[in-house]
């Protein structure tokens, strides 16, 4: 129960409702007009209810990708965040991710340059991480990317794109917070509709029928071409069965 179990109550809710307050206004209610005017608030309140709970779930593990990030990506219950941050003269773009299951995965992530005015992408190629993470597993991928000079110091919109596998199932559901749900892959195309994207504004979540978007701030004095030498960098922070880190944020 999740994602779409919260959309569907919300469907229902809403549904309900309406049937149930459009019941109150007829004249000369018959046995089935009353069975509205009392269904339909209890249908209500009951979604409301399922929406509530799994809205409130405890985490069993802790959220270490919400501590540090506080809004992330979340594609089949395998979420990320962007940071970029400057080193000796070179940027880095780091994916911090974390699963929300107690099995392994195997998630990809894509960003390429949003289109601007008159369709075109800024001149940065489109960056791609593959991560092997452990059982609820928290930590990062760190590629170094150069930035045009003229793009140094902004703002920059990026569209993402993620899919990710379960070797061996996907297993229990550790950590409960939905984040922003992503339905494109990594080629950026879609094969969500948007059928429950009203019901998922109403729970509270999001649910994204087009390539997402993150906006990111690109700093300054750094290289706008790379050496050959500079390797991309995953790394494991925490995985099941570790104990718990200290001070992230």
């Amino acid at each position: 129960m999740g994602e779409s179990t919260k959309s569907l109550c919300a469907l229902l809710m809403i549904v309900s409702g309406i049937a149930g307050a459009l019941a109150w206004t007829a004249d000369r209610p018959d046995t089935i007009t009353w069975g509205f005017r009392i269904g339909g608030p209890i249908a209500a309140i009951f979604a409301l209810g399922v929406i509530l709970k799994l809205q409130f779930r405890a985490d069993l593990e802790h959220d270490y990708l919400r501590a540090l990030t506080g809004a992330y990506f979340n594609r089949n219950d395998f979420c990320f965040a962007f940071v970029v941050t400057p080193y000796d003269g070179i940027a880095f773009m780091d994916a911090y991710f974390q699963t929300q299951r107690d099995k392994p995965c195997i998630g990809r992530i894509a960003l390429r340059p949003a289109r601007g005015f008159f369709f075109s992408r800024a001149k940065i190629d489109a960056i791609t991480f593959e991560v092997e993470c452990p059982p609820a597993g928290f930590g990062f991928a760190r590629i170094a990317i150069p930035i045009p000079l003229k793009l140094q110091g902004k703002r920059q919109s990026f569209e993402v794109g993620a899919s990710v596998r379960y070797p061996d199932g996907k297993g229990r559901r550790v950590r409960f917070h939905d984040g922003i749900f992503l339905r494109s892959n990594t080629n950026f195309g879609n094969s969500f509709g948007t059928a429950l994207t009203v019901a998922g504004t109403a729970t509270g979540s999001i649910a994204l029928s087009q390539p997402a978007t993150a906006t990111i701030d690109l700093p300054v004095g750094v290289a706008e071409d790379l050496p050959d030498n500079i390797a991309p960098e995953i790394k494991i922070l925490w995985q099941l069965g570790e104990p718990p880190l200290e001070n992230v944020s």
